[in-house]
């Protein structure tokens, strides 16, 4: 099953304090030590930029790989080639592998790396002795697309690379902007994200992917069903909300022909017009990082059929 508990575990932490005013400029001839907080409101001293990373989750992957970072990535976990999109696999691919970041990882191999820094995500089975070790890591975990921004800018500095960072950020929020401004006047059909076939978990108020489906000009049922960040909500929920559309991000544990059999599903809104789509790459709209903008793209896509989406 795909990463419901990474999922789920977004909400569980509060988004820290802001990044340090004298890290968001950094560039890679930065003096002097640099100041930074992660997702955890851990303060972090580095006194110089790092070159040598191990990454942990796929979104913190494909942060590094978009600024241009991969000859500072001397490990990642295996989560990070399997479920990172175009074209960051195939970047990653190749590069030293640690093992699975929510069952064990390869410690020894970990060591024998020699991180300067450890960008770690929520539910890393590791994290104890990365703390009895020493090894310097810092926690990723945005719950908003800001916190996605604030993490790139937290890279950028780690690394020396603040110019990169805030490029990489501009050019997003430009695409996502006009994504929102081709869709913004247009009808917002109701929606609903599936992404766990057997409990219904889906995205609600709070999470990132609640914004992502705002910026893609929808409504998501769960913002008035639940006050949760990723609840798994009833069969029973679904159906009175009646979504007009249902996006599958559990594909291939379910399927749009397996959605039309389910109990009762055949009167709500979305099945009976067969706007129930499995087409987007799940990783596009589950890993917090710059792959969202294909992702709101895709989304985009599917809730307005036959407008020019840029």
């Amino acid at each position: 099953m795909r990463r419901y508990g990474f999922l789920a575990s977004l909400a569980s932490l509060a988004a820290a304090a802001s990044l340090a005013l004298a890290a968001c400029g950094q560039t890679t001839q930065a003096q002097g030590p640099i100041h930074l907080t992660d997702d955890a409101g851990t303060h972090i001293v580095l006194k110089q930029p790092v070159n040598r990373i191990i990454s942990l989750g796929p979104s913190n992957t494909e942060i590094l790989l978009a600024l241009g970072l991969k000859k500072d990535i001397v490990g990642i976990d295996n989560e990070s080639v399997q479920y990172s999109p175009a074209p960051y696999q195939s970047e990653a691919k190749g590069l030293t592998e640690v093992g699975d970041s929510y069952t064990c990882l390869d410690m020894e191999k970990v060591i024998a790396i020699k991180p300067q820094l450890i960008l770690a995500i929520p539910g890393a089975a590791n994290l104890g002795q990365f703390k009895s070790l020493k090894l310097r890591y810092a926690m990723m975990n945005p719950t908003s697309v800001q916190g996605i921004y604030k993490d790139i800018r937290f890279i950028g500095a780690a690394t020396g690379h603040g110019s990169r960072a805030a490029a990489l950020i501009a050019k997003m929020k430009s695409q996502l902007t006009a994504i929102h401004k081709a869709v913004a006047s247009l009808p917002k059909p109701s929606i609903y994200v599936e992404l766990d076939p057997k409990q219904f978990y889906t995205a609600g108020p709070g999470s990132f992917l609640d914004g992502l489906v705002t910026m893609a000009g929808g409504r998501n049922i769960a913002d008035k069903i639940t006050h949760l960040a990723y609840p798994a909500l009833s069969a029973e929920s679904i159906i009175v909300a009646n979504p007009q559309a249902i996006v599958l991000l559990d594909v291939p544990y379910t399927s749009v022909k397996a959605v039309d059999s389910r109990p009762g599903w055949s009167q709500i809104s979305a099945v009976k017009s067969g706007r129930v789509y499995g087409n987007i790459d799940p990783s596009l709209l589950s890993e917090p990082s710059p792959v969202i903008v294909q992702g709101v793209r895709e989304l985009a896509r599917d809730l307005h059929p036959g407008v020019k989406i840029p």
